[in-house]
């Protein structure tokens, strides 16, 4: 093949990225769920504990929200050679945690093959 042309089917790790992505969205989108939970909270403690829940519901957050929303944009992204890279960036960010590692390694391994590449037009 010359590169240009994809196959007809996509390579079956696609299925399990779907799978990795949807559930890296839910969890981030749990964390900044959570964020109003603890600035709620807040207001009802005091000293250290309130500062805590407060630096704990910004972050949670912060980072949630990005986060899922980085994570559900591959389920709307063409089929273009930069978005492999994107999705292989979303796969390395799971590499972040030691219980999503295992996970992240499995798809990294099927996702630098080249039928992958391929499907996404990256030579």
């Amino acid at each position: 093949m010359n590169g240009t042309t994809t196959g007809t089917s996509p390579p079956a790790v696609l299925f399990w990225f779907k799978i990795y992505t949807g559930a890296m969205t839910a969890l981030y989108a749990l964390c900044a769920l959570a964020s109003p939970v603890l600035l709620v909270l807040a207001a009802r403690m005091h000293g250290d504990e309130k500062v805590g829940a407060l630096v704990y519901g910004v972050i949670l957050l912060a980072v949630g929200l990005p986060f899922a929303v980085a994570c559900a944009l591959p389920f709307c992204l063409p089929r273009k050679p930069w978005v492999w890279v994107y999705n292989l960036v979303i796969v390395c960010v799971g590499m972040t945690s030691c219980c999503i590692l295992p996970a992240s390694v499995a798809l990294l391994i099927y996702w630098i093959k080249p039928d992958v590449k391929l499907w996404f037009n990256r030579t």
